[in-house]
């Protein structure tokens, strides 16, 4: 019988492999690379500029290492910048970006 933790591994790969879109994420340090992502663009508005935040989730193991604030997305020719981080112990991140 598998674990909770490999379990909720394959569940992510699989909604990543049916839901997932290619965006570019560039580490602070290193190079940017393209990975697959779900993303939820315009997910609320804020009352600072420029307004709006976006959520992707990602595989941990698809990134050179692990997300930290202020990294860089690209998502259909916007940028955004990581401002929270929060992994589900299976593997997975949802990250929140700030627009640039």
């Amino acid at each position: 019988m598998a674990d909770w933790t490999s379990l909720l591994s394959g569940l992510n790969t699989t909604v990543l492999s049916a839901f997932g879109r290619e965006v570019t994420y560039s580490p602070s340090t290193g190079e940017a690379i393209a990975i697959n992502a779900i993303v939820e663009t315009a997910r609320e508005t804020e009352d600072t500029a420029p307004g709006v935040y976006a959520l992707i989730f990602l595989r941990l193991g698809d990134l050179p290492r692990s997300p930290e604030r202020g990294d860089e997305v690209a998502i259909d020719g916007l940028s955004y910048k990581v401002f929270d981080i929060e992994a589900d112990g299976g593997g997975g991140a949802l990250l929140r970006l700030r627009q640039m």
